[in-house]
């Protein structure tokens, strides 16, 4: 370590945390976003012809994100130690850093554990986590606090995500892992409820919840005020280099002027009086002098909700490269992969079979084929093909453990049931009888030819499968009607159990995108669809004023037939919940 950083970690008690709350204090907040798969697999294949200073594999462009973007930010708020600042990263992100840059892992253990920086993670990889099973996140976040212990650097209690992805269960779910603070996007808060002044601090649930990017100026009862400058708010990866990302690498290198640029504003705001400083620093010095404010219902979604359609483009909305676009074939194959993984971890169980080495590391390779960017926001075929690689790898593991499980139990085939954490003889599950249809779906296809089929499974439970054939229209879709109700239950990220109840009243949006990672929405009536997600993962179109739920996919090849298939249940919100766990989250599986 340098005999700056040794300084400059001895003065940092002093220096940072020596000004307590006053009755007039400023704030400069600053979270920088690193994502080190931003450009997941590398650029090979990004540009129509062979390049060799262009086509740079997975290794090469990671690395580059780490000393092009990251490094420079380091050194910079290292020469102010009584600076603070948030870094936002993935845990596979630590975990390269630590394999290829450990000197720079050295310099952000030291910061870290001084105060002056916070290094902020809630999944492993930067997976579409609110589209999946709360399950993946579960294991995707113990896997990210035993990567930050393994390298030694504390994990902070402020939680931003990929995308800005965030999510109403995370009040519970925050407190839970032991984190504190809710950086909510700004977007995302005034797409749900209009763009009215941010308040110090805001209660939710059993977190507390600050408005990411959302400066304020706050006078309190007692004339005290808080005013709060938030100095960047963005992909770490842009300031650097000067507001270039990684997707063009002849030009991705650190840029000096800018790096100088944005320490001279840092400066002057300094010179104002600003106390330059982490969320959770920020936190703990207005806390004592402000009530935190009740958040309003909140909804999950991503950080730009007006340019991506909330979660629409990494569930059916195609972006710049929709020819090479596959949204719901990425997503199926997470869901099918999730499947797997769950059986594997049954029958392995019911066994007797030492398999945690194997099914851990499939679970990593979930992680990371459930990046966003395989899928979103403009994907182009080396993403697609990292993300259904890693995803398929995870489901060759999954069927080996399950091929040693069923040996060692003297089977040929087996029904795994992982609600019930057993293992019987095969049966079929979900046999259903031909059916009228109970509803009438308008169905789009475009030019493709169109087949629905309906299936009765129980009382009050339908099947219905979509099938489109091949076609030149690259964009269909299924509508389920509905009855306008002003509310209804619908699943939300990291809550499978408990349904969600939807106030339309409550909100300002005319249409909302639910990603749906267990599958179901309300219809009114007491009607649910539930999506099967081995076959259809799209995102479900809600509008305020209006009844139903439409489903779309933009990115069908022409050459590909597609079959759909969804849930028609009428029941409650909780039978609905359990019935979309037992058809996606914890399928039973003939194998």
């Amino acid at each position: 370590m340098s005999l700056r950083a040794i300084v400059a970690s001895s003065l940092l008690g002093l220096l940072l945390f020596a000004k307590p709350a006053s009755a007039q204090d400023k704030f400069a907040l600053q979270l920088f976003h690193y994502n080190v798969q931003y450009v997941c697999g590398g650029t090979i294949g990004y540009t129509l012809n062979p390049n060799a200073d262009l086509d740079l594999d997975n290794d090469t462009i990671e690395d580059r994100i780490i000393t092009e973007s990251l490094q420079p930010v380091i050194e910079l708020f290292e020469k102010h130690p009584s600076w603070g600042v948030d870094i936002e990263m993935q845990a596979y992100m630590l975990d390269v850093i630590a394999w290829r840059h450990p000197d720079l892992l050295d310099t952000m253990r030291t910061m870290t554990k001084a105060g002056q920086i916070d290094v902020v993670s809630f999944h492993y990889s930067d997976q579409l986590f609110i589209g999946y099973p709360q399950e993946d996140w579960e294991r995707s976040q113990q896997l990210a606090a035993d990567t930050f212990v393994k390298h030694d650097i504390p994990l902070s209690r402020s939680v931003f995500c990929q995308e800005g992805q965030a999510a109403a269960a995370m009040a519970t779910r925050l407190p839970e892992r032991g984190y504190r603070n809710m950086v909510w996007p700004k977007n995302l808060w005034s797409y749900q409820h209009g763009d009215a002044e941010a308040q110090p601090l805001y209660q939710f649930g059993d977190a507390l919840l600050v408005q990411g990017g959302k400066g304020l100026s706050f006078t309190g009862s007692d004339g005290s005020t808080i005013d709060v400058t938030w100095t960047f708010f963005d992909d770490g990866e842009l300031l650097a280099t000067g507001d270039v990302n990684p997707y063009f690498p002849e030009v991705f290198w650190a840029d000096p002027a800018a790096v100088a640029a944005y320490e001279t504003q840092l400066m002057a705001l300094e010179d104002q009086g600003y106390q330059i400083t982490t969320v959770d620093r920020y936190v703990d010095l207005v806390l004592p002098n402000v009530t935190p404010s009740p958040a309003p219902p909140l909804l999950d979604g991503t950080w730009q909700p007006d340019s991506t359609g909330g979660v629409a483009r990494w569930l059916g909305g195609m972006g710049l490269f929709w020819q090479q676009e596959r949204d719901n074939h990425v997503r199926t194959v997470g869901a099918q992969a999730h499947r797997e993984l769950v059986a594997a971890e049954t029958i392995a169980d019911a066994a007797g079979l030492e398999a945690r080495t194997t099914l851990d590391a499939a679970w990593r390779l979930l992680f990371l084929g459930q990046v966003t960017d395989a899928s979103g926001i403009n994907p182009f075929r080396g993403e697609i093909q990292y993300g259904i690689a890693h995803m398929t790898e995870a489901m060759r593991l999954a069927g080996t453990v399950i091929r040693q499980a069923k040996a060692a139990l003297g089977s040929s085939s087996v029904l795994i049931e992982p609600a019930a954490g057993q293992v019987s003889a095969a049966r079929e599950p979900f046999v259903g009888t031909s059916s009228d249809a109970p509803i009438s779906l308008s169905i789009e296809g475009g030019d493709r030819a169109v087949e629905e089929v309906w299936e009765q499974l129980d009382e009050g439970h339908w099947r219905v499968t979509v099938d489109f054939s091949v076609g030149e229209f690259n964009e269909i879709s299924v509508t389920f009607p509905g009855e306008l109700e002003d509310s209804f239950d619908v699943s939300l990220a990291l809550s499978d159990d408990t349904p969600f109840t939807v106030q339309r009243s409550d909100f300002i949006f005319e249409q909302f995108h639910f990603a749906l990672p267990t599958g179901y929405v309300g219809l009114g009536a007491g009607r649910f669809v539930i999506k099967d997600m081995g076959h259809v993962h799209l995102a479900a179109v809600i509008e305020r004023e209006a009844a139903g739920v439409t489903f779309i996919d933009q990115t069908v090849a022409p050459d590909d037939a597609v079959r759909w298939v969804f849930h028609l249940l009428q029941g409650s919100g909780v039978e609905a919940a359990q019935q979309a766990i037992a058809i996606n989250s914890k399928r039973s599986l003939v194998r």
